[in-house]
């Protein structure tokens, strides 16, 4: 164990020291292998935000003609699992709406069914230029609007609610019969 505990120090000491050095290279070829197997030989840049960023958000028109906007990665906790994995299937309704979008839209406005949903946008706001300066002058760069740009994924109409149908109908005896019992379709579309 404390050769490997040996070997692992000197590794992780040797990496982040830039490759011009003669002592450097010579340890460099003897530790490759082990450090590219392990991913310890990466640069230090994935600390830093890569690129700008994107959010993805959707509004839904219910029956009163009002918006309602939502944001569906804040409902993830940041700590669990399932917040990567939400951030990747976003991330492909965004690359993909024209395979995604219908099945998410209607999956939404399901969601959403309390406000009786009328249609669905499904949108991709995309991080424009943001220094350092901005954030010191108190500008945000989701919300103040010459930061970002808005970009229009799927229009939709939301289906028409079949619970309700069913259960309005189940409601209202008919002529001498039984009242119709709900459906309850819990699964996915």
């Amino acid at each position: 164990m404390s050769l490997f505990l040996g070997w692992h120090t000197i590794a992780i000491m040797f990496t982040p020291v830039p490759e011009n050095n003669v002592i450097v290279k010579s340890f460099r070829n003897l530790f490759q292998p082990y450090l590219s197997l392990t991913g310890i030989d990466t640069n230090w840049d994935f600390f830093s935000p890569v690129g700008p960023g994107w959010e993805f958000r959707y509004v839904i028109k219910d029956s009163d003609r009002n918006d309602h906007t939502f944001t569906p990665i804040t409902e993830v906790n940041w700590f669990t699992p399932n917040h990567r994995w939400d951030e990747k299937i976003f991330g492909e309704i965004i690359r993909e709406p024209g395979i995604y979008g219908d099945y998410f839209a209607k999956f939404f406005c399901r969601k959403h069914a309390a406000l009786r949903p009328l249609a669905i946008t499904l949108f991709l706001i995309q991080e424009e230029a943001f220094s350092p300066q901005d954030h010191l002058l108190g500008m945000h760069r989701t919300k103040d609007p010459e930061y970002f740009s808005v970009v229009t994924l799927k229009y939709a109409d939301c289906p028409k609610d079949r619970l309700s149908e069913e259960t309005n109908r189940a409601r209202s005896p008919r002529r001498g019969k039984r009242p119709l019992q709900p459906h309850h379709n819990l699964a996915p579309i």
